[in-house]
């Protein structure tokens, strides 16, 4: 309970009160009995005197008539009366005989009244057995002290008005002390109320309810304390508002970034990672949280670029390739501005590498089909001009062979042309539900002079309940058409190809498939590439681009080409096209 500052401060003030109140009602019960005291002493110094003065006349005469005065005068004012010699001897005694009495000439009351005008004492009388005042006048007979006249009351009476008082003034101080205990509580709990209510809307505030606000209900310096709160929360709020639409900001921009994005403090540990590093790197944040970098990438190289970065506080770049998925990555570390640590951004670079390696290729494999026949057009011309042009029959045949290797370029750029216009779209295809059985029985009718001269078997297996596709008819033809010049083009002699169409759900496989040399398996990812060939030797009259055509054409008809092929044994390739929804 006193751990509280309202218990605190009600307890201070309840401890001041008491002691001041108590001290008060001390003070007070004090000075009632000492006044009263006083006064009853001034009260019985009179009445002392005025026995001494009545008791002058009878130092002349008999005892009796001493003893019988002070049993009077002690009868009439209520108190002990006793008359006392110089020498201390009783001479008389309003209660008691003063034969039985010892001396008194040795009591404080006595000896001071002898000394002085008058004395007075408080003590206990082994006569009466209680607590007495004693108060002594000297009785002078001509202008010489003969005796003590001392007057003595019981202090049972005096302490039971005394009581009386000092009941009623512990009564009162009991009261106020009640009333000014339960104001100090009020005091103190209305002072600390607001910082009650301060308490306990910070630690909402620490829970994240910054819209909390406190009341202000005074003018003082608590009322001025919580408007002071109040504006400091709201300031509180619209900051925290601020980061956390900057920090939900940057979180969304980190999430959707397709580089994957590491931060490190200044010991390496881990301390914030992207979903694009998560799943380059197959982890997750909470699983990588507090390891060190090189814990979580395992890469030496990376890390190297990581510690260089925090060694020298520079920027470092670097490209790092990861075995076994062989990714090839940019690496970009940042040192953090104004504090320990670094930034790692990782850029996977394996697709742009690969796009390079083929355009390396493409211009590679172009120059290399443009040369061939360019030279031959050139060597031609040239024996041409050095005068074979004498002789009708080379002539002849010179221009058929220039005439053979026109074509070529043209069938080349020709066939260049359509791949741009179908990668860039602007080629429109027409669709519409197509009879595959039609499309397929079209083009056997058309490779049929083919397939005879390379003494190859064509045969067609389609489904009797083949469903229409939609497609267009011409871009599956050609499809088609390329399949089979490939096939033919690849199978030796007495070989055979199989053309089949079946429906598989909403979707028609179409496959070629034929018994020729086949494709090694290191080649199958680029055999859709453009000019790329499988053939190292390069075998075969065809321009490299048919199956770049084929694939684009099926991927316009929102279909998926593919190969499967063991070398040696033959190859099929397979495309799905979308079943035609029924009208």
């Amino acid at each position: 309970m006193f751990h509280s500052i309202r218990w605190r401060l009600a307890a201070a003030f309840i401890a001041l009160i008491i002691v001041c109140i108590g001290g008060l009602s001390a003070y007070l019960v004090h000075f009632v009995r000492t006044n009263y005291l006083s006064n009853l002493e001034t009260q019985l110094i009179s009445q002392a005197k005025l026995i001494g003065d009545v008791s002058e006349t009878s130092f002349a005469g008999e005892g009796e008539t001493m003893q019988a005065l002070a049993r009077q005068v002690g009868e009439q004012i209520d108190a002990r009366v006793t008359i006392i010699g110089k020498d201390g001897t009783v001479l008389a005694d309003s209660e008691k005989d003063p034969a039985e009495m010892e001396n008194h000439g040795d009591r404080p009351e006595v000896i001071e009244a002898i000394s002085s005008n008058a004395g007075t004492s408080i003590r206990h009388s082994t006569t009466l057995g209680c607590d007495m005042l004693y108060v002594a006048v000297p009785i002078t007979v001509n202008e010489e002290i003969a005796g003590v006249a001392r007057v003595a009351l019981p202090l049972t009476e005096i302490d039971k008005s005394l009581e009386h008082v000092s009941r009623t003034v512990v009564g009162g101080a009991a009261i106020a002390a009640v009333i000014a205990i339960l104001l100090a509580i009020y005091l103190a709990r209305t002072t600390t109320e607001p910082v009650k209510q301060l308490t306990l809307i910070s630690r909402r505030m620490a829970e994240g309810k910054l819209d909390q606000r406190i009341r202000v209900a005074s003018r003082d310096e608590i009322g001025e304390l919580a408007g002071v709160f109040n504006q400091m929360a709201a300031k509180l709020e619209e900051m925290v508002n601020l980061l956390t639409t900057e920090r939900d900001r940057m979180v969304a921009i980190l999430s959707n970034v397709a580089d994957g994005i590491l931060v490190v403090d200044g010991e390496s540990g881990v301390i914030m990672v992207n979903r694009a590093a998560e799943k380059m790197f197959h982890f997750s944040q909470n699983e990588i949280l507090g390891h060190t970098f090189i814990e979580v990438l395992r890469d030496h190289e990376i890390d190297e670029i990581l510690q260089k970065c925090l060694r020298t506080g520079e920027q470092q770049t670097g490209f790092v390739k990861i075995e076994p998925g062989k990714q090839f990555l940019g690496v970009i570390a940042t040192p953090l501005s104004g504090q320990s640590g670094s930034v790692v951004l990782l850029q996977d670079l394996t697709e742009l590498q690969r796009l390079e390696r083929i355009r390396r290729d493409f211009v590679a494999n172009i120059s290399h089909e443009l040369r061939t026949p360019i030279a031959s057009l050139k060597l031609l011309v040239e024996t041409l001009q050095d005068g074979a042009t004498d002789d009708a029959v080379v002539t002849r045949d010179f221009l058929g062979k220039m005439s053979v290797e026109v074509d070529k370029l043209t069938q080349m750029t020709g066939e260049l042309s359509e791949l741009s216009r179908i990668e860039s779209g602007k080629t429109s295809l027409k669709m519409e539900p197509v009879s595959i059985r039609e499309v397929v029985l079209q083009v056997i009718k058309r490779m049929h002079v083919q397939t005879e001269r390379g003494k190859l078997s064509l045969k067609a297996d389609i489904s009797p309940v083949l469903p229409q596709a939609m497609a267009s008819k011409e871009g599956i033809e050609q499809v088609l058409v390329n399949l089979l010049h490939n096939a033919v083009k690849f199978t030796p002699p007495g070989g055979r190809i199989d053309l089949r169409a079946v429906a598989e759900g909403d979707t028609i496989r179409i496959s070629v498939a034929d018994t020729g040399i086949g494709i090694p398996t290191i080649d199958l990812p680029r055999v859709f590439e453009r000019f790329y060939k499988a053939d190292k030797a390069r075998v075969g009259n065809g321009t490299g681009l048919g199956l770049a055509i084929a694939k684009h054409i099926v991927e316009a008809h929102n279909g998926r080409i593919w190969v499967e092929s063991i070398e040696g044994k033959g190859s099929t390739f397979i495309f799905i096209l979308p079943v035609a929804s029924n009208p």
